[in-house]
């Protein structure tokens, strides 16, 4: 399905997937996992092979490229698609249209219609038009939680449900998210757009079966043998991300005087130095940063009187009122940095990755 020898396919999974919409059991998926889990890689490698194997009309999308035009850059994949599969005609929908701003290379990256309320209309006809066929669609949405950042997306958040819901039975769709607390807002809240839309499922972590097919393929590539146990174990302390564990095979096949231990080493080395995370800190207030390192150490009792007191302490400040360590909690998750658990008062650090970064380089002050 793929021509990558170091991806590890989750077959298994799409097939599971697949069959549940085809079964009808369900129409909608949610995944969530952080960014770098291999969510993409999924959709894309396994995912979207099957399902074109299988017959299926099948549309990737990333909300996470198309920024801050995602309902237009959005709209416009979804007409091309609608094109091609021959669900519209180009002449028709290019009729609403004002302008279609070019990108890179020509592509075009966006769209203007003459009425700013065509593209809630034009999304319902183009959906419209794929059930009409009574083709089997997937759609297969990444980065959803990226709409729910701009309050401007409303209109078409809620037309997109609706659209969903009322082709149910031929569009099927996945979504994906690396923002627990943004893919809360669409799908989880009770006045969310989304709420109780599709199953809202993690993502499965990888097992020790994909550390497995790496050590295969690094010997395959390489001649030389890795350690199993070893690089399973620094895949767990690396919080089963795989892209970073990966990293770190790709840097022993380059570097074969390495050990193990040594490669890890400098990929920690290079994630300390990640400006993704220095700027993300950086743009942080004071009591933000307080903030944050105190949820990595698991602090409970953020809005407590004496916790309030040792913030203020650290400030230099005489007092901290509980309105503005709420005000800045909020603040966090408004940026999608944290997010809050069930439990009242408990938060979490949305990336895995971030949350250890601050641990090394700021709590335990290694160099940044």
């Amino acid at each position: 399905m793929t021509t990558d020898i170091w991806h590890y396919s989750r077959r298994g999974l799409a097939e599971q997937v697949l069959g549940m919409f085809e079964s009808g059991l369900s129409s909608a998926l949610v995944f969530f996992a952080p960014r770098r889990m291999g969510k993409t890689e999924f959709l894309l490698k396994d995912m979207q092979p099957l399902a074109k194997q299988e017959g299926w009309d099948v549309l990737y999308f990333s909300f996470l490229d198309a920024g801050a035009n995602a309902k237009q850059a959005f709209t416009l994949a979804l007409a091309d698609f609608a094109v091609e599969v021959g669900a519209i005609k180009w002449d028709k929908f290019h009729k609403q249209i004002k302008k279609i701003e070019g990108g890179i290379a020509g592509v075009r990256a966006g769209l203007e219609f003459h009425d700013p309320q065509q593209v809630q209309i034009t999304l319902k006809e183009i959906i419209t038009s794929l059930a009409k066929k009574q083709h089997r669609v997937l759609l297969l949405l990444d980065e959803v939680q990226v709409l729910a950042q701009d309050d401007r997306n409303k209109d078409f958040i809620a037309a997109l449900r609706t659209v969903l819901d009322m082709h149910k039975d031929f569009v099927k769709v996945i979504f994906t998210g690396s923002s627990q607390e943004g893919l809360r807002r669409m799908f989880s809240k009770s006045d969310a757009p989304f709420f109780h839309f599709g199953q809202n499922l993690p993502f499965p972590e990888l097992q020790k079966e994909f550390i497995e097919h790496l050590a295969q393929v690094f010997h395959k590539a390489t001649r030389r043998k890795l350690d199993v146990e070893e690089l399973w174990q620094i895949f767990i302390e690396m919080d089963k991300v795989p892209q970073l564990i990966r990293s770190l095979v790709e840097r022993l096949v380059l570097h074969p005087d390495l050990t193990l231990q040594q490669a890890k080493q400098q990929l920690l080395e290079v994630i300390a130095e990640d400006r993704q995370y220095i700027r993300v800190w950086d743009d942080c207030s004071v009591l933000e940063c307080l903030l944050l390192k105190a949820i990595v150490i698991s602090e409970r009792e953020l809005f407590s009187e004496a916790h309030r007191l040792r913030l203020a302490k650290e400030m230099g400040v005489d007092e901290l009122p509980l309105s503005t360590v709420q005000s800045a909690i909020r603040t966090l998750k408004r940026k999608e940095i944290i997010g809050s658990l069930p439990e009242r008062g408990l938060y979490y650090i949305e990336d895995p990755n971030f949350k250890s970064w601050i641990e090394r380089v700021i709590i335990n002050g290694e160099a940044r």
